[in-house]
């Protein structure tokens, strides 16, 4: 009898530290690399504009980049990220390290100041490109088209 009692509240123990580890370690960190898309996403629509006809301003350019730095350590944090990408339908790898490229070429381009182009269309057009890379890339909306 104390040996059932003993061995059934080691299970829960058992139970409940391996839920924790596979909640701290994996699910949690997931979550976070969702929000982080989200707000990629939010950052871009609320300030579409501004981005788009490359007159943002060089707090908008470090958020920008912020959000991209953001997005590749919330990548590192995921243990067998391949592995939940493909379950969970994430992006992959590749994807990611292709939109922190793209969200820093936009950030450079989306500022006067710093933009290659300096005012010609060619930097706004590189941007609306770059943006629906993204968007295919992260599967993330960034403007308000219809789906």
């Amino acid at each position: 009898m104390k040996d059932s009692m003993f061995f059934a509240i080691l299970a829960g123990v058992a139970v409940f530290v391996t839920g924790q580890f596979i909640l701290k370690l994996v699910l949690e960190p997931i979550v976070s690399l969702k929000e982080i898309l989200g707000e990629l996403s939010a950052f871009c629509l609320r300030n579409r504009a501004k981005i788009t006809n490359a007159n943002a301003t060089l707090e908008m350019q470090q958020e920008l980049k912020c959000l991209g730095s953001k997005l590749i350590s919330k990548r590192q944090a995921i243990p067998f990220y391949g592995v939940f990408a493909f379950l969970l339908r994430m992006p992959s790898e590749k994807d990611i390290i292709e939109s922190c490229r793209s969200l820093n070429l936009i950030s450079t381009e989306m500022v006067k100041e710093t933009s290659r182009h300096q005012g010609n269309l060619e930097g706004p057009v590189q941007i609306l490109l770059e943006l629906q890379k993204i968007s295919n890339l992260l599967g993330v909306r960034l403007d308000y088209s219809e789906l």
